[in-house]
């Protein structure tokens, strides 16, 4: 399933180009040699546009475009590392997915460019030899530009390195998942041309490396990959669970390795990824601190610890008797089991589905409809919402200043004697941030421990990654839609999700999701995707509910979503082709799916709560009386 991003150019990019080391235009230093191999691959890249667009002007066979297709793309995956880590505006508009979008506070309609849309025009069952020349001229234009950017720029070798490193993870979590190729199929060559820019620009180092061993050691890794991905086998036969294991992790370490050994030091800003650790499966791999705001970060265990209390106590809603805890509950993967949660005072049922909270600390946006950015605001909303805790933040802050213990919590959390809503805010989230599953027996596999998983499991990983293209929305390694590597957004789908679980006279949701807080028409029905970790333990499904087993979430995407049941909405962003997935394999993914189950340390309750003096409120029970 091909979705949507886009890279936002922030203040950490801005860092990247500008508050780095000075570029030396020296013959033998290796940042200029980077940089002239840089240029020289849109040269080529460039030459390839150039060779398409003559064979486009003379209509050409479709297989001589493609073959220019291929060539451009070779030299545009050599360079991606850059590009992606030095610009990424620049590398949306070049290899952004072939969809329409809309930001949030712009109705202004954009039209996609780059490679997935040329893609489409150069595989097309009906070739029009027009098109394929108008996308390829404007890509040539966005490429032109990209040099002129380049020539500005000045590199510097904690840089060369991260973009070398967060490349190793974008061939495993994008690339070989088909995501930028999902018309041609070529992600498993492709991954090798990625490669080859890895091992090209790192490789510029070569002369300041005197331990040959390593050197050895590092080149070797290479090339053993290379031949892995050169034996003859199609997208979906591809073992990518074997890719990954024994030859991607690989070259995550040597790479650290080779750092290291150049004392070359990581950058010291925050990013998503923890690049002190030589792969992306390692414990601690991944900071929450990045998806936090700045004034959240870095707290005190304390903090956490008080959140942890008050998600489990009733005196912040508005009548005593209703938690956090009553609609996440720990036993159920922080869910409840139920299509929607019973409302305030059993009045009724909420709008969504209750989520599970583990890892949601590894995301952009929260709720379904993505209308705030942090917990911290996520935390204000469900508090004040009447259907759910119907409490009042400052209220509920006068109220804790009533308890002496609750008070002496804050004054260690905070070191202020006074009780805030801000307060309330970060110890809730900081709790949330904290429930971290990420050490499920996928991850233990992925560390080396093979006897984690059976055949049966690791068959339906490589389902899950190719042919079921769930990888392409649930991004691996964290399986929720933020969109690696760098971990700027979290996408939202449109997939169709019907009222009813009804395969015959299916009719779509009446809720139009993400439309109501952005009032954009292309964001009708659209909810933010949601991770598949700890999926197992989080049934019912979907926004509404309406799935009760995993094998009917996949017999729903098997059918092409939506549009497989007979609902026509012209703004669906899955691809609408069934995915002609064999009862061996949808069995296959199911198996897969449970070995993301990690609630370890997460699900225990407090033994008690910190005792008011009014013996009303004194009365309220651990996580709500529901």
């Amino acid at each position: 399933m091909k979705i949507r991003f886009t890279f936002v150019l922030s203040a950490m990019a801005l860092i990247f180009v500008a508050c780095t080391s000075t570029s030396r235009e020296g013959a033998g230093d290796p940042l200029a040699r980077v940089n002239r191999y840089w240029l020289g691959e849109t040269d080529s890249l460039q030459r390839a546009l150039d060779s398409l667009v003559a064979k486009a002007g003379r209509h050409s066979p479709a297989e001589t475009m493609q073959a220019s297709f291929y060539t451009a793309r070779h030299h545009f995956k050599h360079i991606e590392s850059l590009t992606l880590f030095y610009f990424p505006e620049e590398y949306a508009r070049i290899n952004g997915p072939a969809l329409l979008r809309t930001e949030e506070y712009d109705d202004k309609i954009i039209a996609p460019t780059g490679f997935q849309v040329l893609e489409e025009k150069v595989f097309a069952d009906s070739l029009n030899s027009a098109a394929v020349q108008h996308e390829a001229r404007v890509l040539q234009v966005i490429v032109r530009n990209l040099q002129n950017t380049i020539r500005a720029n000045t590199l510097s070798d904690a840089n060369v390195f991260e973009a070398a490193r967060i490349e190793m993870l974008t061939i495993m979590a994008m690339g070989i998942s088909g995501f930028d190729s999902p018309v041609a199929f070529r992600s498993i060559p492709e991954a090798k041309s990625s490669l080859e820019g890895v091992e090209a620009i790192v490789s510029m180092y070569d002369d300041r490396l005197k331990n040959d061993s390593l050197k050895s050691h590092w080149h070797g890794s290479f090339q053993s990959a290379y031949d892995y991905l050169d034996k003859p086998v199609d997208f979906n036969a591809f073992n990518r669970a074997a890719f990954i294991l024994d030859h991607m992790n690989r070259l995550s370490q040597a790479l650290h390795t080779y750092q290291q050994t150049l004392s070359v030091a990581n950058n010291t800003f925050l990013t998503a990824l923890n690049h002190d650790k030589s792969t992306f499966f390692e414990p601690g791999a991944f900071n929450t601190d990045h998806f936090a705001p700045t004034y959240n970060r870095d707290l005190k265990p304390a903090v956490a610890a008080l959140g942890r209390l008050l998600f489990f106590d009733p005196v912040l809603s508005g009548s005593n008797t209703r938690a956090c805890a009553s609609c996440h509950n720990p036993g159920q993967a922080f869910t409840d089991g139920k299509a929607k949660s019973v409302a305030f005072n059993f009045k009724g049922d909420v709008a969504r589905n209750a989520p599970t909270l583990i890892n949601a600390g590894f995301q952009k946006s929260q709720f379904w409809d993505q209308r705030v950015t942090f917990i911290e605001d996520q935390v204000n909303n469900v508090i004040v919402n009447p259907l759910e805790m119907h409490g009042h933040m400052e209220e509920s802050a006068r109220k804790l200043m009533e308890s002496e213990a609750y008070r002496t919590l804050f004054k260690n959390a905070f070191g202020q004697d006074s009780i805030t809503k801000p307060q309330i805010q970060s110890a809730l989230a900081s709790y949330i941030r904290s429930l971290t599953g990420l050490n499920a027996r996928f991850d233990k596999y992925l560390r080396g421990d093979r006897s984690m998983l059976s055949q049966q499991e690791v068959d339906g990983f490589n389902v899950f990654m190719g042919k079921a293209k769930c990888g392409t929305c649930h991004f691996m390694p964290l399986f929720n839609g933020t969109v690696p590597p760098l971990y700027l957004e979290t996408e939202s789908e449109v997939l169709g999700v019907p009222a009813k679980a009804d395969t015959m006279h299916a009719t779509v949701d009446g809720d139009r999701g993400k439309q109501l807080t952005y009032n954009r028409d292309l964001h009708a029905h659209a909810f933010k995707t949601s991770t598949v970790r700890n999926a197992a333990l989080t049934a019912p499904y979907m926004h509404n509910g309406v799935y009760v087993t995993l094998e009917d979430v996949i017999d729903f995407y098997n059918r092409g979503g939506g549009a497989g049941l007979g609902i026509d909405l012209g703004n669906q962003t899955l691809p609408r082709d069934r995915l002609q997935l064999t009862q061996k394999e949808k069995k296959q993914l199911v198996a897969f799916i449970q070995t993301l189950t990690d609630t370890t340390g997460l699900t225990a309750r407090p033994t008690a709560l910190p005792p008011f003096n009014n013996p009303k409120t004194d009365a309220r029970k651990i996580g709500g009386v529901y």
